[in-house]
């Protein structure tokens, strides 16, 4: 644009960039900050990390530690068992109504 003295409309229809004001910012981005300030930056939220959490071995693991995750599987067991005994009823329930 400066080598050639064109206009902004000139030079952004040459381009076949939508409106000359994109130009304009752009002059303008680069007169203030520079090459580094046109290149593209990622917008939105960053992705997530996903850190799967790998449990510790149980040698590593202090008796406190060890007793709560005790609690917390006989805990999970007893809810599955129940929801097996859940299942269970229904199907009972079900083959005695035909």
């Amino acid at each position: 644009m400066r080598v050639n003295d064109w206009s902004l409309s000139f030079t952004s229809a040459y381009f076949d960039l939508s409106t000359p004001g994109i130009l304009f910012n752009w002059q303008k981005l680069y007169s203030l900050e520079g090459i580094s300030e046109l290149i593209p930056k990622s917008r939105g939220r960053p992705r997530m990390k996903h850190n799967p959490s790998e449990p510790k071995p149980s040698e590593q693991m202090t008796e406190k530690e060890l007793r709560e995750e005790l609690d917390y599987l006989r805990a999970e067991n007893a809810v599955l068992k129940k929801l097996e005994a859940l299942a269970q009823a229904k199907k009972k329930k079900t083959k005695k109504r035909p």
